[in-house]
């Protein structure tokens, strides 16, 4: 089978299953912002789906890799974990993928993010893209699995440093990185990039920056005004849509329900017990674990420092690409899973304290080693410098065998039970 009639089926399979799930969102409501996620995941994969039909251009891309410049080249973008990993939830087959990964020689101590998005190549399974574009934006892992898609694709890609430090020396350096895109773009596509819908797609993220600056001071309020979906939500369409006008759109309508609820003085859930800091990533095939939380235990995600905090900086539609440089230095999980740690750690201490946590859950991703490696500090600091307890939750990121959901919640549990001996 080919790569073209094996991926479209998969990719129209996604779709129609998101379909699925929106009609069955738009029959039993709950809130707008919901309704509205699903139909953004639905027109995400649709346009993807549509592009390998038309034959129009398509740019694979890793974490973080800068949306606005593509939006502003007008080609269409495909997130290649994110469709992965989304393909693997959707249509249930991670044994599959992960066997193919097992076989192509990486083992499960390497991230399962990574292996998931190279069986998803090797099998044929993604949609081809006609050239990649990747970084070493958030991790190791990213910058080698660029490499790898590379080789087995056999296509054009280009590579960007982001620099370690956040210096003006570094935001100039990888300016230049974003000018050299530019310019492959340009000679892959036969199109000069189109600077004023460049600087409009730099606006927007900049509105977007905003908004999630003002929700997370919304949410400082008691009881928490976002359920715990929220901040994942909201995570995934910043990753997917950043300088679009669905992203300013999306942030506006959650900022509002959150600040109708703060008015109201209500909280996201019918009874808050326990206000919780949630540290680095929830698995993406067991976000129900989030919905479970709240319904058993009154347990509300109150700040993520990892997902949902944004550090000093603003765009400037003038100087987009200097802008979208700079973006890439104090924007949420970048910041952070970059270093130093002392960043994070501050970031988490000072949320609690802001947040008034009672409790902190670090989800300690199996394959990931930079965020593993800070949890005995983290710990450390939410207990000497703001007196609550973390629990370092063995998981992993999108691979269901090496942590089932059963499991996770008997820990839980535990943790819970001891939150409650403490009030």
């Amino acid at each position: 089978m080919t790569v073209a009639t094996l991926a479209k089926p998969r990719i129209q399979q996604m779709v129609k299953i998101l379909e699925n799930i929106l009609a069955h969102r738009h029959k039993n409501p709950t809130y707008a912002s919901e309704e509205l996620y699903y139909e953004l995941m639905v027109k995400y994969y649709r346009r993807i789906m549509e592009a390998v039909e038309q034959e129009r251009t398509i740019v694979g891309h890793t974490v973080m890799s800068p949306l606005e410049v593509f939006y502003g080249m007008g080609i269409v973008p495909m997130h290649l974990e994110s469709t992965s990993m989304m393909m693997a939830i959707l249509l249930g087959n991670y044994a599959e993928f992960f066997d193919a990964a097992r076989s192509f020689g990486l083992t499960p101590e390497t991230c399962s993010a990574h292996r998931l998005l190279a069986a998803t190549v090797i099998q044929n399974s993604l949609p081809r893209p006609d050239f990649i574009v990747w970084t070493n934006q958030v991790c190791d892992n990213t910058s080698k699995s660029g490499d790898a898609i590379l080789d087995l694709y056999e296509i054009p890609g280009i590579f960007l440093d982001r620099p370690y430090r956040y210096t003006t020396r570094e935001v100039e350096y990888f300016t230049k990185e974003l000018k050299r895109l530019v310019q492959f773009l340009e000679e892959q596509t036969g199109q000069k990039m189109d600077y004023d819908r460049l600087s409009e797609a730099v606006a927007r993220s900049q509105r977007v920056t905003e908004l999630y600056r003002e929700i997370a001071e919304l949410r400082r309020n008691i009881p928490a005004p976002a359920r715990n979906r929220c901040f994942l939500n909201s995570m995934v369409v910043e990753w997917l849509y950043a300088g679009t006008q669905e992203a300013v759109e999306y942030f506006e309508l959650v900022r509002d329900e959150i600040k109708e609820r703060v008015d109201k003085g209500v909280g996201g859930i019918p009874e808050e017990r326990f206000r919780i800091l949630t540290l680095f990533l929830p698995p993406s095939y067991e976000w129900k674990l989030m919905d479970w939380m709240e319904q058993e235990y009154g347990a509300v995600s109150v700040m993520e420092p990892y997902c949902s905090w944004w550090a000093k900086g603003d765009m400037d539609p003038a100087k987009p690409l200097e802008s979208i440089a700079e973006k890439s230095f104090y924007r949420s999980l970048v910041r952070q899973m970059h270093g130093p740690s002392e960043g994070i750690i501050e970031d988490a201490v000072q949320a609690a304290i802001d947040y008034k946590a009672d409790g902190s859950i670090y989800f300690a991703h199996i394959g990931c080693r930079q965020a593993c490696a800070l949890i005995r500090s983290m710990k450390d600091a939410l207990k000497d410098d703001v007196g609550i307890p973390m629990i370092a939750l063995d998981c992993d990121i999108i691979d269901p065998s090496l942590s089932p959901g059963e499991e996770m919640r008997g820990k839980l549990e535990g943790f819970f039970e001891m939150l409650e001996d403490t009030k």
